[in-house]
C-alpha cells in the first residue's frame, strides 16, 4: 500500500503541476494578445478600455481562484504524503475529489486517490 501512496503522491504533484503550467500560459496569451485585440479594435475611448480593464480583472481572478482551488492542495498534499505526513492523504483526497470534474485524466486521478484513500483506511483502523 505504500507504493500506491508514493505513486499518488508524485501523480497529484505532476497534475497539479501541469495545472499552474496551463494557467500560466493562458494568462500569457490573454496579456500577449489583449494589446493586439485594442489596435484591431481601434476604439480607445474610455468606456472601451474600462470595459477591457473589467475583463482582464475577471480572468485573472478566475485563473488565481483555479490556481488555489485545484493545483495547489494537490501539490502540497502530494509533497506531504512523500514527508510521510499524516495529513497528507487527506489533503490528496480532497484534491482528487475535485478533480473528477476534468476528464478524463482529473476523473481517473480522482478515482484512484479515493480507492488509495479507502484502503488506506481498511488497513488501519482507528
Amino acid at each position: 500500500m505504500d507504493a500506491h501512496k508514493r505513486l499518488l503522491a508524485i501523480l497529484h504533484i505532476v497534475y497539479g503541476t501541469i495545472h499552474i503550467l496551463i494557467f500560466a500560459f493562458i494568462s500569457l496569451l490573454a496579456n500577449t494578445l489583449l494589446p493586439f485585440i485594442l489596435a484591431e479594435i481601434g476604439d480607445n475611448s474610455e468606456e472601451t478600455m474600462l470595459l477591457v480593464n473589467g475583463i482582464m480583472l475577471l480572468i485573472r481572478s478566475v485563473m488565481f481562484v483555479l490556481f488555489v482551488i485545484v493545483p495547489l492542495p494537490s501539490i502540497i498534499g502530494g509533497i506531504a504524503q512523500l514527508n510521510n505526513k499524516q495529513w497528507g492523504l487527506t489533503t490528496m483526497m480532497v484534491s482528487g475529489c475535485l478533480s473528477l470534474f476534468n476528464i478524463p485524466i482529473g476523473t481517473a486521478l480522482g478515482i484512484y486517490t479515493i480507492w488509495v484513500y479507502l484502503e488506506n483506511k481498511k488497513t488501519k483502523p482507528e
